[in-house]
């Protein structure tokens, strides 16, 4: 039984192979978007005029022990919707295949941003170093802060010390109860005259 792989498999969903140029360590892919249209991202209109054209190298998973570099072809469209600010657009290709502005695949930054999670800077770049996945521990730490989201809910209780322990015991009648945690209002400064 004869096993091969589809060369389609090596590249994210949404592109397709244009050429293949191999080295002795990388290989790099010519991709295109599959879509013959793209959507202006100020109006949402759809466009199928084509300006110009242009690359942009993006690092992908390795594979078969060689580094994979894609070479995106980039268009630009034309919007006309007489009224649209934007008359000139880059395709867009999905958050899930090709952030906006990003030089790493979408899967290429899950992994890195996982990394950078289990272990930290250093020792997740010496280990993404075996792995063949160009990345520094300021990369991989810089991922996970991008990709942490902020609390939404505002801080209702303050939380004390688990370590400040008082100087003489508590009992539970004296223990500050949760409801008198709360933050109170902030201060006015004071507007005293000062003495000369």
């Amino acid at each position: 039984m004869q096993a091969g792989i589809r060369i389609s498999s090596l590249v994210p969903s949404g592109l397709v192979i244009g050429s293949v140029s191999d080295s002795s360590d990388s290989t790099i892919l010519a991709v295109r978007s599959e879509d013959g249209m793209a959507e202006c991202p100020l109006c949402g209109a759809r466009s199928r005029r084509i300006h110009s054209r242009y690359d942009r190298q993006v690092a992908d998973l390795p594979c078969a022990g060689k580094q994979m570099c894609l070479r995106v072809i980039t268009r630009r469209f034309v919007c006309e919707v007489p009224h649209c600010r934007r008359r000139i657009f880059a395709e867009r290709f999905g958050d899930d295949v090709l952030p906006t502005r990003s030089r790493r695949t979408a899967r290429l930054e899950c992994i890195v941003h996982h990394l950078g999670l289990a272990l930290g800077g250093r020792p997740a770049a010496s280990f993404a170093k075996r792995l063949m996945l160009p990345v520094s521990n300021d990369t991989l730490l810089r991922v996970v802060r991008r990709r942490t989201r902020p609390r939404m809910e505002p801080l209702i209780v303050a939380g004390i010390d688990d370590w400040a322990f008082p100087s003489t015991p508590v009992s539970s009648a004296t223990a500050p109860q949760p409801s008198a945690l709360r933050p109170r209002q902030p201060l006015t400064p004071c507007r005293t005259p000062v003495r000369t």
